[in-house]
């Protein structure tokens, strides 16, 4: 049982990153892979498909009980996803405050009723026929499988945390710099303006390794107001496409 359910969840969450992955690039223009994770993986997807087929089942006949349920458990899932993540590494990885009706930015209507219409049509399209695909792989083969995908996505869980404490610490230390520049500067920073957190970011984009790289693309926003002037600065840096993004970052608040 447990064999199929991480099959499973790298399927669905592999079908996830997928589909995110070519949305934005074809918004963007530019290729954008998606997730949490370096891998081709959103987990949410792999939580969010087992979750529906494991309790929503009885309601497949119905279409509007599946809807609405699919509707409300997604916006569950997705607010808890995006508080948890926010609490553990002070960091957004998608934000829907520009969107009407939404909660805190972590969710919002619109998307809720998409993943409540998505639920309706692949539930019973392909949530459920892949998983009685799985579920008839013999117990051997499956857990052979089922191991190898959970040393992969172990390997994979630890070296995103790693380097998104490594991202925090590196943040810390630019923010620490710009304070020390703007204190020796004194009252010229003050009266004419700089660029304290810019410089501090210019000294260090030459050494970012390439995980960093990928987590200042797919990393949204971050609580912290200073690190969030840096990140914006440090993906101008590293090549983001933001469409209006001031370089000359205000610098009266660090």
């Amino acid at each position: 049982m447990f064999a199929a359910f991480v099959i499973k969840f790298v399927i669905f969450g592999f079908c996830g990153w997928l589909w995110e992955s070519v949305l934005y690039t074809v918004l963007s223009g530019k290729f954008d892979n998606r997730g949490f994770l370096y891998g081709p993986l959103c987990p949410i997807y792999g939580f969010g498909a087992n979750i529906a087929a494991a309790l929503f089942g009885p309601f497949i006949g119905s279409p509007f009980k599946l809807f609405f349920v699919c509707m409300i458990s997604s916006a569950i899932l997705e607010y808890l996803t995006s508080f948890v993540l926010e609490k553990f590494f002070g960091a957004r990885w998608w934000d829907y405050s520009t969107i009407p009706l939404n909660i805190h930015g972590r969710i919002c209507l619109s998307c809720s009723i998409a993943f409540g219409l998505a639920g309706v049509i692949l539930l019973p399209g392909a949530i459920i026929p892949i998983i009685g695909f799985v579920d008839s792989i013999p117990s051997e083969p499956a857990t052979v499988i089922a191991i190898f995908l959970a040393g992969f996505l172990g390997g994979d869980t630890f070296l995103s945390i790693n380097n998104i404490t490594d991202l925090n610490k590196l943040m810390e230390d630019i923010e620490h710099e710009a304070i020390e520049r703007k204190n020796a500067a004194g009252r010229y920073i003050e009266e004419h303006g700089g660029n304290a957190i810019k410089e501090a970011v210019m000294k260090r984009v030459p050494k970012l390794s390439p995980k960093q790289t990928y987590l200042i693309k797919n990393i949204y926003s971050f609580t912290s107001e200073n690190k969030e002037k840096i990140i914006r600065i440090l993906k101008i840096s590293v090549g983001y496409p933001l469409e209006s993004v001031d370089t000359q970052t205000d610098e009266k608040d660090i």
